[in-house]
């Protein structure tokens, strides 16, 4: 599976290639933005999983990389931490083509995060895995920049709680532990509102 994995990103990077090619050919590249996203994140043999199914970091976050060419050199190849949702992605990009972005639309432009300016922007996500399957437990889950909290809905006597600072592989669980008890309560009540 993971020499599978391998090869399809190889596919994708050898795609990519060629796109960015093809601008530099028809001299497009330096007015076009390229953005590549990924839907979900994957195991690849953590925790004995393969495949999307946990509220822990290797399986929600995703990749996300934009390269505008518009943008100062001191902004290419910084990284944010910045909680972005696949629903900024349609608003940003509506910006990014000068288009006004409709009231309506869910998300929000991360345009601001990418010039570098101190953008008000989320300070948590919520996350869910609702689907009714008899090897894959419903799960519901809060991430902020320096926690997560992750529960079971079929097995509420079952919580996580990790400290992303200290853990950031997400490997030892606090939510049992005492000292940690009032973070658990806080974490529990922000996560069902």
């Amino acid at each position: 599976m993971v020499k599978g994995y391998y090869r399809m990103l190889s596919g994708v990077d050898e795609g990519i290639g060629r796109l960015l090619a093809a601008l530099d050919e028809l001299g497009l590249r330096e007015n076009t933005v390229v953005v590549l996203i990924g839907d979900n994140g994957y195991f690849l043999g953590e925790r004995g999983y393969a495949g999307k199914w946990t509220m822990h970091d290797r399986s929600i976050r995703v990749p996300l990389v934009v390269c505008d060419p518009r943008l100062p050199r001191d902004r290419r190849g910084t990284t944010s931490g910045a909680f972005v949702l696949n629903t900024d992605v349609a608003p940003t990009l509506l910006e990014l083509a000068g288009v006004a972005v409709p009231d309506a639309m869910q998300g929000g432009s991360f345009v601001p995060l990418l010039g570098g300016t101190d953008a008000v922007w989320r300070e948590e996500v919520f996350t869910e895995h609702l689907w009714d399957h008899p090897e894959i437990p419903r799960t519901e889950g809060l991430r902020t920049e320096d926690w997560k909290y992750i529960r079971y809905l079929d097995h509420p006597e079952y919580e996580e709680l990790y400290d992303l600072r200290a853990d950031p592989a997400e490997e030892r669980n606090l939510a049992g532990e005492e000292r940690h008890a009032e973070r658990t309560d806080e974490m529990r009540e922000r996560c069902a509102r």
